[in-house]
């Protein structure tokens, strides 16, 4: 029983910490989303870290886990702009992709873009907040 204590109290103690738990941390990515045709901003144009789910058929919907772990999409301002927070991986192992932080950006009227940039680029903001500033991207309009 004493053991069981002495356990729950280490863990709540881990827990106050503010170090990182796994190896790594998404950083916190900024950038602007411009159409390409006219370089105007593009409003509520929906950006999110990983991408489309995928899963093994396509056609199924996404299950318990799946939509536990996916983060709600943001979307950008009038200016264009958006800014994804840095998040914290728990992790023991690194998984598959892991130098690789995908970005999927959407708007109707907007050919869907996804993209993969690498973990190097990201630059340490005082503090210890891993940035990765992509600059302007830019949307090509759909044919009409």
């Amino acid at each position: 029983m004493i053991r069981l204590g002495f356990v729950f109290f280490a863990i709540l103690l881990a827990g106050c910490q503010s170090e990182r738990w796994g190896p790594y941390s998404l950083p916190r990515i900024s950038g602007r989303v411009l159409a390409a045709d006219t370089q105007q901003p593009v409003s509520a144009a929906m950006v999110s870290r990983h991408g489309r789910p995928q899963t093994a058929n396509a056609s199924s919907p996404p299950k318990g886990s799946e939509l536990m772990i996916r983060k709600v999409p943001i979307r950008t301002d009038d200016n264009g702009q958006f800014v994804l927070e840095s998040e914290r991986v728990l992790s023991i192992f690194r998984g598959s992709g892991w130098s690789q932080l995908q970005l999927h950006i959407e708007k109707p009227g907007y050919v869907t873009v996804e993209t993969n940039f690498p973990m190097s680029l990201a630059t340490n903001l005082p503090g210890g907040v891993e940035t990765l500033e992509l600059g302007q991207i830019l949307l090509q309009p759909v044919n009409r």
